[in-house]
């Protein structure tokens, strides 16, 4: 699952009451860092991506989402990570050429983008306690 990945947009309901219910406490801050408004109507529609939403749909009633479906989905990973390892890979290309305009470019770029990375993984994958959050 990527940044890029294919959404499924859902009414704000089904996620807040369904999806994230699903995902519990563990999943919760994971699976809400993969939604997304819908540009066309953020308050009453939330896009996910489309593996999250079939594994919703295919999810045993009663059961929670576990720890081997979680992985299976990506987990730990969130959004931005594959993004990073693109530019990353790029930078190191734009150095082996000597393209030194090209990688102040991507240095700037990687630096803003794991910035943003590190901040969603503290937010995504925060252990949760039983006092609260």
């Amino acid at each position: 699952m990527d940044s890029e990945a294919e959404l499924a947009t859902v009414a704000r309901e089904t996620f807040e009451y369904g999806v994230v219910t699903w995902a519990g406490r563990k999943y919760e801050e994971w699976v809400r860092a993969w939604a997304r408004p819908h540009p066309l109507d953020a308050r009453g529609l939330v896009q996910l991506p489309t593996e999250i939403y079939q594994a919703f749909q295919q999810r045993a009633p009663g059961h929670r989402l576990s720890r081997p479906e979680a992985e299976a989905l990506g987990y730990p990973r969130v959004p931005g990570e594959q993004e990073l390892a693109r530019v990353r890979k790029e930078l190191h290309e734009a150095l082996g050429r000597c393209d030194w305009e090209r990688a102040h470019d991507l240095d700037a770029e990687l630096r803003e983008l794991q910035t943003r990375v590190a901040a969603m993984r503290v937010t995504a994958l925060r252990p949760h306690t039983a006092l609260g959050r």
